[in-house]
């Protein structure tokens, strides 16, 4: 004896299969810029974790306006990013202004340069012993990420989220089109 279909159990373990995905789908890798906000203003002032240098970007351009007149906010940050450069996660207070403190002019003037991506006729910036070339981080090297930012299990889950949906819809509609060809 067959078993007559029911879309609602079709409909279920689509459900239940979606859910799983999520549930295994990797969690970002780093936080958004809004968490390195609340880092480096907040009442520690230290950015602890790993960030994007595009996250940094979006960090330096968001900060309160009270809190880059009031706190040194913008240095934690500005040394929070040379640092991450370089492959440190932890930045103090204390480092972030002795970071800056020790720059030349001209390094400051670098650093303010790549921040407000001021463009010269040469990218690279000398930072003490190390040239560092600025399109290698941020918005310049993140172009390629930016055609696919969604993770492929978050794409996976969407898809079967629709076909989910369209599935429902054709379990709703198949047995009121059958009625009504019946009737007539």
């Amino acid at each position: 004896m067959d078993r007559p279909f029911k879309p609602r159990s079709l409909l279920q373990g689509l459900l239940a299969v979606s859910l799983c995905l999520m549930l295994l789908a990797p969690a970002s890798a780093s936080a958004d810029y809004k968490a390195l906000l609340q880092q480096a203003c907040g009442a520690k002032g230290q950015v602890t974790g790993s960030f994007t240098q595009a996250e940094y970007q979006q960090a330096l351009a968001n900060i309160p306006a009270d809190a880059d007149q009031y706190t040194d906010c913008r240095a934690i940050l500005l040394a929070a990013q040379l640092d991450a450069a370089g492959g440190s996660s932890v930045v103090a207070p204390a480092a972030a202004a002795a970071a800056l403190a020790a720059a030349t002019p001209a390094e400051q003037q670098a650093i303010s340069d790549a921040v407000t991506g001021a463009v010269d006729s040469d990218p690279t910036v000398k930072v003490g012993d190390v040239v560092v070339d600025p399109s290698a981080f941020g918005t310049a090297a993140s172009v390629s990420a930016a055609l696919n930012t969604l993770p492929l299990p978050l794409t996976i889950t969407l898809a079967l989220i629709g076909v989910g949906a369209l599935a429902a819809l054709g379990a709703a509609l198949i047995p009121r089109v059958r009625d009504y060809y019946r009737s007539r």
